[in-house]
Formats: C-alpha cells, structure tokens, sequence
C-alpha cells in the first residue's frame, strides 16, 4: 500500500501551527481502498475540497442560462442541469400531460437549441464538467451534452451526467421503459463515452432518491451499489473493460441527519465498492481508477424559518467534505418553499468556498481518519451495508429484486423513520420541537425574491416549440427518428442514431417515441 503523505500542509492560522496534508497511516488490510485514494490525492498540496457543483434549471432555458452564468461567475466549476418533469418523463411542453408542469421543477429542454440556450452563458474554457438530469431518458440527455460541449469546442469539460434510471421505479418515478430496457440505455451511454472518449461521468448512480424515498442512507447505498453491479455486469458482458467503465462511473450517495456519520458513510463507501468490484471482477483495489463521489448538502430544511437553513446546510457541506467527496452541490435556504431565488442559490455556493477554503476545514485529507468514534461508525455502517448487499443478492441481484418487489418493500419498512424521531423528541430541531418562537419566524425568512410566471413560461415553450418544428426539414426528422427506432430494435448504440435525430431538429418527445416503438418491435 502506498506511504501515506506526511508532509506539513500549511501553517496559515494565527498560531502558525503546522497542519499536515493527512494524518491516517492506514495499516489495516481493511483501509487499502482508502490507503490507495489518500495516496493519490496528498501527493499534491491541498485544501482536499471538492469541485463546487450547481445543480440548477429553472422556468426557461434563457432563465437557466442567466442563473448558471451568474453563479459561474461567483466560482462554480461544475454545472448539472435540473430539467423539468415534462422532460424528465419524455413529454414536449405541448404535450396534454406536460400542462401546468412546464418549467416548474426545472428548465424545459426539448430540442437540442434549447439545451444550447441553457449553456449560452458558461464559459466553457473556465468549467469543469457539464451534465444534466436525464435518467430514463438518459441517451437524450447525453446527446445534448455531448453535441453542445463538440459545438463549442470544449473536449476537456467533463462529464456528470445523472443517467441511472434503476432506482427512478421504486425512489422517483420517472421511469417509462422496461428495467431491462432501461439498463440498456444507461450502458449505451456509458460505452459511447468510452467509445467516443469523453471524460467524466456518463452514469451517475444514486443512493441519494432511495433515501429520500424511505429507504434511509444504509440501504440506500446497497441499493445503489446493487445497480451500479448490474450496469457493470452487462458492459462487461459487451467486452468492455473493467476499468474502462468504473472510469465512467460516479456514485451520488447521500447521508443527511448527522455531520459524523456523513463523513463515514462516504468514506466506507470507497472501502465497500473497491472490494466488491476486487471480488467480483478481479481488478486489484490499485488498479482500480478513482471512485469518484457526488454529495449533495441537504437535510432537514424548515419551510418556517428558512434562514435557520443556512447553518443547517454548512453542517451538511463539512460532512461531506469531510467524508471526501469530489463533486459537491448544496441547497438553498429557501429550497422547501420554492425553486431557490438567485440569492439563495449564491449563498449555497458561498457557504461551499467558505467551508472548502477557511478555518482549515479541507488543510487535511480525511480528518477524521484515526478518531476512537468514526472507527466505531465505519464498521457499523460497512456491517450493515455489506448485509442488505448480501440481502439484494439472495434476491437475485438489482433487477430481480425490482421484478420481485423486494425493493420496494424494503424501502417502505424505513418510510416516516424521521417524523417518528421528531415526534418522539428523539432528535431535535431548532425553532421546531425545541426553541419553537413562531411569534418570530419573520426574522428569519431571509430575502427570497424573484417569482416566476409560470404560464408565461409554458407559452413561451409552446411557442418556441411550434417555432421550431416549422423551421426544420421534416423528411430529415422522420429519417433520423427510423434509424433511432432501428437502433432500438436491435443492439446498436442507441447514442449515435439520437445525436443525428437531434441535430436534424427531432424533440425529445419524438425521440422517446422513437425508442419506444423500436423496443417494442
């Protein structure tokens, strides 16, 4: 196992005491995974901080353009778009069921212009990664991310895209095809980034959705892991490397109720999936690429006192840097009353570079690394992770465990475990079931701003739409969208075909149709 790093990191505090870059020796065979990734990571000075994520998308793609550009301009690097629900579940804005839903839970993306719009005000040269919530839809959400970052010339920018449409049937329910079919998707935009060579992430698999569904963070993590076994298992089974996709992966795991047992999670995580993948496909835990992990400062936001969330939310953000995370987004103050106003998103962000940069939060890799308690937590959580793993495979692995209904069972057992803990004063919450002063909430209601009409913004996608379906050459369109069906219907890469019907001017709505049709052939 590589030598830990122990060289002084900095001596930037008042007392000029010397900090060091990591203080965790690693000896246990059990701390290899951790041993590996530490090495990687000290063998350059720090702070060890993560990339400052944004997730956002909101009402028009013009609106979601002016919002990353000015959060870009505060200092975030990577940009994941929040596309609304029409989108996500593969309907146009002048589709009946996209009605009143347009632009509301993000942006509304049905074109490739659209997509381009949204990135009108990023400076692609300045950014680190670029993505888009897609799931089900994943191989439409590749494409556009895919064909903006060549349109602009920007072949570094990695990718992050949130492309895991397994856990969407029990955690979101955004799902439209079949499990199989969908797992077709995800792999075939894997293997078009590594047959194509495009940095980052194609596949971002999420225990976050499965606890926030229920399923609390332990399970949700086996959850994860489960899937991200069955999305390997079949781009091993194409002849795909090993490596070469565990390069395309990243885990967007979540823990949001507990500073310390955040920070293990995240780093238990790297010790259980670096021995799985040991295990299952031989690949040495050195010779493994990087895990690379996503969090998202969340939790326990108040709708009463939406001010009282910022210190919420800068607990959250030190136990994930803490844990080692490497893309990090955080949420607004205003998040449970409404699509974050600009100036709650910015605070998000500040609150990031405040905890990454001061008071020595991120001078040491792995802080906590060596404490008496975290010791403690790491075997409980590796326990009972690797024991609802066990549990999944006796159940015939991720998708049997769908079919069966094993998942969902098991994600209702742990439905309303945090209500109880409230109700029963088992676990405390300022300004709620302690220090309640309801007489006061004003001073805490902060200066959220900025509400968006929401039917000016469903027509103006309608129109945009109708706009650009007249301006395009038809015969084109529907020859692009047969070789997407073709593409469907047979094992062919699903990416290239999708990539031609969107430039050709196809929506995502026919593309999805597309799809399915050739599924079903």
């Amino acid at each position: 196992m590589p030598e830990p790093h122990d060289t002084t990191a900095t001596t930037a505090n008042d007392g000029e005491v010397p900090v060091r870059r990591t203080y965790a020796d690693y000896r246990s065979p059990d701390e290899l995974a951790l041993g590996v990734w530490s090495a990687r990571r000290t063998a350059e000075p720090g702070p060890y901080r993560p990339r400052w994520m944004v997730y956002s998308g909101l009402g028009s793609p013009l609106m979601t353009a002016e919002r990353l550009g000015l959060l870009q301009r505060l200092g975030a690097e990577s940009f994941l778009l929040a596309a609304d629900l029409p989108s996500q579940l593969g309907y146009d804005p002048d589709h009946e069921l996209a009605f009143a839903q347009v632009g509301r839970a993000g942006v509304a993306c049905s074109t490739l212009d659209d997509f381009a719009t949204v990135c009108s005000r990023l400076d692609l040269d300045a950014a680190d990664s670029l993505g888009m919530l897609a799931n089900s839809v994943g191989h439409i959400g590749l494409a556009m991310v895919a064909s903006v970052l060549r349109d602009r010339g920007a072949a570094d920018v990695r990718l992050v895209m949130q492309n895991d449409p397994l856990k969407e049937f029990t955690a979101r329910g955004t799902e439209i095809h079949t499990p199989e079919q969908s797992v077709r998707i995800a792999c075939d935009c894997v293997a078009y980034a590594i047959d194509e060579g495009l940095p980052g992430a194609a596949l971002t698999v999420c225990s976050n959705h499965y606890d926030v569904a229920g399923a609390g963070p332990v399970l949700g993590v086996a959850l994860a892991f489960a899937n991200g076994l069955a999305y390997v298992d079949e781009l091993v089974r194409r002849g795909y490397a090993v490596t070469d996709v565990l390069g395309k992966l990243m885990f967007f795991l979540n823990e949001r109720s507990d500073l310390y047992v955040c920070a293990s999670l995240f780093r238990t995580a790297r010790t259980i999936w670096a021995e799985l993948v040991r295990d299952r496909y031989g690949v040495p835990v050195p010779e493994q690429p990087p895990m690379v992990l996503m969090g998202y400062a969340h939790g326990l936001e108040s709708a009463d006192e939406p001010l009282v969330n910022v210190p919420r939310v800068t607990l959250s953000v030190l136990g994930a840097m803490a844990g080692g995370v490497d893309y990090l987004c955080a949420t607004g103050y205003d998040e449970a009353l409404r699509i974050p106003s600009a100036d709650s998103a910015a605070l998000a962000l500040r609150t990031m570079q405040v905890v990454g940069l001061e008071h020595g939060a991120t001078a040491s890799l792995d802080p906590f690394a060596g404490s008496t308690k975290l010791a403690e937590l790491d075997r409980w959580l590796t326990e009972r992770v690797r024991a609802e793993l066990d549990r999944i495979a006796d159940h015939g692995g991720a998708l049997e465990a769908l079919h069966n209904g094993y998942v969902t069972r098991r994600i209702d057992e742990g439905r309303g475990t945090r209500q109880r803990q409230l109700e029963a004063g088992e676990r405390l919450m300022t300004g709620h079931n302690v220090l309640a002063s309801p007489e006061h909430r004003q001073l805490f209601e902060g200066r959220s701003t900025g509400e968006i009409d929401f039917a000016d913004v469903e027509r103006d996608a309608r129109e945009r739409l109708r706009k650009h379906k007249e301006s395009r050459a038809d015969a084109d369109v529907r020859a692009a969208l047969a070789l997407v069906e073709d593409a469907a219907a047979g094992t062919a890469n699903l990416l290239p075909p999708t990539v031609a019907a969107l430039r050709a001017g196809a929506t995502a709505q026919e593309i999805v149709t597309a799809t399915r049709t050739g599924f079903d052939r």
